[in-house]
């Protein structure tokens, strides 16, 4: 199967988890992001229904071929491609799938299994660090963030693209396009670094639509992109001075273009 560019796979499995969710089943999805060029999470609304999860959700993967007919998943067990979790402290679900192109292939990124080893690895590692000495998790963050200055100065950490693209809800679009709203709030995670730093425009997307009426879009110019600590100090990213523990990303709209 020939590759399809990385913003059509988006589009083809946005489309099908909108009519299987949305149009089919009127399921809240609260957005969706791309982890890797063709892996996907569905981040799910609080409170859903498991069963009625769980339905949805393997439709979806036997619709775009990446789960057996035969085979269906429950909460918190993954296949190669596909997977559905509840996370242990937020309660929240997240839907994890792959495009079917990465099937058989190994030029098309990480595979949901290998992104899920790779998550779980990751925090047994800090669980572990978690675990020690009463001083170690803020010097271990110090650490991590002192990593990240760097990262950032040497471009290891920034938008490949130079535009980020963010779905939301509607009352958070409604609010950017009304004027109301001049900032978008990102939590500091690797994936909405990848997308922020660096950004001259950022397009936004409202909810997903529903078949034959494609979600809205907008798109504006960034003044900045800012780095914020628990106190709602600033920083810029490219000059985080020491001791300075960023937990979310800010991002100051300019003029919209479209």
């Amino acid at each position: 199967m020939r590759k399809p560019s990385i913003k059509k796979a988006y589009n083809e499995m946005n489309a099908a988890a909108s009519n299987v969710f949305v149009a089919e089943r009127g399921i809240d999805v609260t957005e969706m992001n791309g982890i890797d060029d063709y892996l996907y999470c569905m981040e799910m609304s609080e409170g859903i229904d498991e069963c009625k999860l769980m339905e949805a959700a393997n439709e979806l993967f036997h619709r775009i071929g990446v789960l057996p007919e035969e085979r269906n998943l429950a909460v918190n067990e993954e296949e190669e491609y596909c997977a559905v979790h509840r996370n242990e402290y937020s309660g929240k679900c997240f839907v994890l799938f792959n495009h079917p192109v990465v099937m058989g292939r190994g030029d098309c990124g990480d595979t949901v299994k290998v992104f899920v080893e790779v998550q779980r690895k990751a925090i047994a590692e800090e669980e572990a660090e978690d675990s020690g000495d009463d001083g170690f998790a803020e010097e271990d963050d110090e650490a991590w963030m002192r990593q990240l200055a760097e990262d950032i100065k040497s471009g290891a950490i920034k938008s490949k693209s130079g535009e980020g693209f963010f779905v939301l809800k509607g009352e958070y679009y409604d609010a950017i396009e009304a004027g109301r709203k001049t900032t978008e709030y990102r939590d500091l995670t690797p994936r909405n670094l990848s997308l922020s730093i660096g950004i001259k425009t950022v397009k936004f997307q409202r909810g997903y639509g529903h078949p034959g009426h494609p979600p809205k879009q907008m798109r504006y110019e960034v003044k900045s992109v800012r780095l914020m600590d628990a106190e709602d100090r600033e920083c810029d990213p490219y000059a985080i001075p020491p001791g300075f523990l960023a937990t979310t990303i800010a991002i100051r709209l300019g003029k919209r273009m479209e």
